[in-house]
């Protein structure tokens, strides 16, 4: 007889962003639309000034490095630093520790788009040599590991922007398939130079925030910091513990139809996928944390898609709020969901109520009170036709 899958739900979350390194600090800042945005030193020649980003506050850097073992703080790079932070926060919040039973053969999937990127700018600065070891984006994964307690599989996937959506659908299908009970999952990106240029070559960065759904946008806001959620499949559940969401999908695709602009179809198909997967119905979504990156096309093709198919739904874009985290994006979306089926209210998107694009329910001014709130859709897409969009439902 054919078993039914494991169902799976989220137990802990864990951040660290330019919000600061706490779960508190995060919400606080998204529900007052309050961004911490500052101008960022021109990287070359040439390069325009005043171009905004978000940097972790050297506070919650120092309090990060301090808390990671002396292992990582030997050699601290920053996306190791901030993911290993996020996991220990994570598992603390599931009121885990290091080393517990139930740990001992959870997987650990991180996504990231930069990985390591700063060992090899130092090495093309001359600050320093370039090993492997250093390099190898599979060291991030293998560090949580590590502060975690966790001996079963362990990876990194680097899917762009999509990255840390990826992870959780790659844990979720683990999860289901009874490699593991349990999975500490999620995504990182520190801040990278050659990120930055890279922007800025395709004159995608520059002095405005970024303003989601806003019909003057125009730049991403670049940032940076980490993502953590542990997963748990029901039968490991803790009585004593409410588990934030379950997580019903994490749908997956490219279209592979351009080096960096996304594609309608694609992203269509991604959204019809999570629904299938979820067995739910877009008017079942009461609301949608958007990719929402403030550019003129991703966009554009993101309110097509809530237009056509979630009218009702109240979509809002935390970029404007926290910046882009690049591979961590999806894993600042993931927590994002999980807060607002916990405390019943979305938070508003960073952009004046007169700017919006017409005909997009886009959540501004202040959090929205959903009380029936069940289900939470969040988008992550990327360079390269890279689409992932999970779906969270409350606890029952």
């Amino acid at each position: 007889m054919h078993q039914k899958p494991a169902r799976v739900f989220v137990t802990g979350l864990g951040i660290i962003s330019p919000a600061g390194d706490d779960l508190a600090a995060f919400w606080a800042d998204l529900v007052a639309g309050r961004n911490r945005f500052a101008e960022l030193a021109p990287l070359y020649a040439g390069m325009k000034p005043g171009v905004l980003g978000g940097r972790v506050p050297p506070r919650a850097r120092a309090h990060a490095l301090a808390i990671v073992d002396e292992q990582t703080r030997a050699v601290p790079r920053a996306a190791s630093v901030f993911a290993e932070y996020a996991a220990l926060a994570a598992v603390r919040d599931a009121g885990l520790r290091p080393g517990d039973d139930v740990l001992s053969g959870a997987l650990v999937c991180i996504g990231s788009s930069d990985g390591q990127a700063d060992a090899l700018e130092d090495l093309v600065a001359g600050r320093g040599q370039l090993t492997a070891a250093r390099f190898a984006a599979h060291s991030i994964a293998d560090g949580v590991a590590r502060q975690v307690g966790a001996a079963g599989p362990a990876f990194t996937v680097q899917n762009t922007c999509a990255s840390a959506n990826v992870a959780l659908s790659c844990a979720l299908e683990m999860l289901r398939a009874g490699v593991a009970d349990t999975a500490v999952v999620g995504g990182c990106d520190a801040y990278s130079e050659k990120n930055i240029i890279g922007f800025s070559s395709l004159h995608a960065v520059g002095p405005v925030p970024c303003r989601p759904f806003a019909v003057d946008r125009r730049y991403v806001t670049p940032s940076e910091g980490a993502g953590v959620l542990v997963l748990q499949t029901e039968r490991s559940l803790r009585s004593d513990r409410q588990p934030y969401a379950e997580v019903l999908a994490v749908a997956v695709n490219n279209d592979a139809r351009h080096p960096t602009a996304p594609d309608m179809n694609g992203v269509a198909a991604c959204h019809r996928l999570a629904l299938r997967q979820a067995e739910v119905g877009a008017d079942d979504i009461s609301a949608v944390l958007a990719h929402g990156t403030g550019t003129r096309m991703n966009d554009e093709i993101e309110a097509a898609i809530f237009r056509a198919d979630y009218p009702l739904a109240a979509v809002t874009a935390i970029k404007g709020t926290v910046g882009h985290l690049m591979g961590a994006a999806g894993a600042a979306g993931a927590v994002t969901a999980c807060l607002c089926l916990r405390f019943g209210q979305v938070p508003p998107t960073a952009v004046d109520a007169d700017a919006v694009e017409p005909d997009v329910n886009l959540v501004v001014g202040a959090p929205r009170r959903l009380p029936g709130l069940r289900y939470v859709q969040s988008n992550a897409f990327g360079f390269g036709g890279n689409n992932a969009i999970a779906i969270f439902r409350r606890p029952e």
